[in-house]
């Protein structure tokens, strides 16, 4: 078996970066204008048949952010009610794409179906930040329950794009009205609410949701001094990659893209309904979900209850389904998590 590519080590002789294993997914950011429609259609060559895309906000509007429902086929995207409003497009490619123009700077691979391309157009997602969050339930005995979880960053991230936040937990997870803190140029960090339901999920749920999370950017971090490994530049002496960052990889995505009605919905009184809606997943705990677009709210505009809160996450002890929610207290016009706004991921290099 052959392998052809690039292997780069640090000064201790710990690999850093090996293409004959590591497969990388590009990104390609770009911003559409909505143009008030219901529905709009909006053609986008770069989207191809195994892309993966998100559409993002670019806007802090509190626990109230909202994204637009999305779906894309080659070529298009399609975005529901997006108003007049400017989105955030994320194309992320599985390395195949020819490089998008003459004199395009960059390193590509292929190992045997690991696929792996950095140019200085289509970027690399690198972790800037991590940490872990206790939130919800602290024990059945306490009756204390910490509802918002507020992550401030160590220095702002200054992409005119949201960075992207991945979440991962001990266990149970089951969380929404997410938002990164901040402006374009300038994000200061996020926040998320916990959702946890006793009554749907069991004595679990009374008990703190351990939280793991990290922010991802295609930022490039600065390179200390002395540090060994390979980087690639633009035309303009940007640094597009280097090996001495931890990537996040792109590489595990769910079984499937779509969610279906599934499982209990979450009723209560006054007519309350939270329809249940689930897709399978990776079945692995290394595994972070994109938080961006699906636990952020939806906003339906004409009707009674225009902003709807996504929350969802990790049933307890089952990784083989992402299990979502829609807020709807009204139970008139239930709305079906978007399932084509995510992917999972995890850090290249371990915390």
């Amino acid at each position: 078996m052959d392998l052809y590519g690039l292997r780069t080590r640090d000064a201790s002789g710990v690999v850093t970066l090996d293409t004959s294993i590591t497969p990388i997914r590009s990104l390609k950011m770009m911003t559409v204008a909505g143009n008030g429609s219901f529905d709009q259609y909006i053609t986008i060559p770069e989207i191809q048949a195994q892309s993966f895309v998100v559409v993002d906000t670019l806007e802090d509007r509190g626990e109230n952010t909202f994204s637009p429902q999305a779906w894309y086929t080659p070529g298009q995207l399609q975005l529901r009610q997006p108003q007049s409003l400017t989105w955030q497009v994320m194309i992320l490619s599985q390395g195949g794409e020819p490089f998008s123009a003459p004199g395009s700077y960059g390193i590509r691979t292929f190992n045997n179906n690991v696929r792996t391309q950095i140019d200085a157009v289509n970027k690399v997602l690198t972790v800037h930040y991590n940490g872990g969050l206790n939130i919800g339930f602290q024990g059945p005995s306490s009756g204390t329950q910490i509802q918002w979880g507020d992550v401030n960053f160590p220095a702002p991230i200054t992409t005119y794009e949201r960075p992207l936040i991945f979440l991962n937990a001990a266990d149970y997870m089951m969380v929404g009205n997410f938002y990164v803190k901040g402006r374009p140029g300038n994000w200061t960090g996020f926040r998320l609410k916990a959702w946890n339901n006793h009554g749907a999920h069991g004595s679990t749920a009374l008990h703190p949701m351990q939280i793991k999370w990290y922010c991802a950017s295609y930022q490039a971090p600065n390179t200390p001094t002395g540090e060994y490994g390979a980087s690639v530049r633009d035309a303009a002496a940007n640094r597009t990659f280097v090996t001495t960052a931890n990537l996040a990889l792109l590489n595990s995505q769910p079984a499937a893209n779509a969610f279906i009605g599934a499982g209990n919905p979450i009723t209560g009184g006054g007519g309350y309904y939270a329809p249940s809606q689930q897709m399978p997943w990776t079945g692995s705990y290394d595994d972070y979900v994109l938080a961006n677009a699906l636990f952020s709210c939806t906003n339906i505009i004409q009707t009674t209850q225009p902003i709807r809160a996504n929350f969802g996450g990790f049933l307890p002890g089952n990784r083989s389904i992402l299990q979502m929610y829609c807020d709807n207290g009204s139970g008139i016009n239930p709305l079906t998590a978007n399932g084509r706004t995510l992917f999972a991921s995890r850090p290249m290099k371990p915390f």
